[in-house]
């Protein structure tokens, strides 16, 4: 069973920032004995954990293939407010092969973020 999946950020406030605008709820905010930031989101019944590491850049993948993916309930209303907070949308809204409706944005370090409406 997966616990986590950690990832570095240049910016540990905006990154917790976006990913509570989500959905999330920012379980951990702390700076480790390495003197490192550190972050933990539940975003249901996953965690992703980020490291805010001084002379470390994160590099994410741009291409969707390599992303993160979340349920999100009323993405029509949602999509329209992270767009007006400055998220870029890479793929617009769209029926997922599922028949849901699916867009792709980035977080705060380029990374893709999958949103899937969550459906009753």
């Amino acid at each position: 069973m997966l616990k986590h999946v950690s990832f570095l950020t240049g910016d540990l406030r905006a990154a917790l920032d976006f990913y509570t605008r989500l959905g999330g709820v920012v379980e951990k905010e702390l700076t480790t004995a390495e003197g490192f930031r550190r972050g933990v989101i539940r975003l249901g019944e996953g965690r992703l954990q980020f490291f805010e590491i001084p002379g470390e850049v994160p590099t994410p993948h741009p291409h969707w293939a390599e992303h993160v993916a979340l349920h999100v309930p009323d993405l029509r209303a949602l999509l329209p407010e992270l767009r007006a907070a400055g998220v870029a949308v890479t793929r617009d809204l769209q029926a997922s092969p599922g028949g849901r409706d699916m867009a792709f944005v980035l977080d705060p370090d380029g990374r893709q973020v999958e949103l899937l409406e969550s459906g009753s």
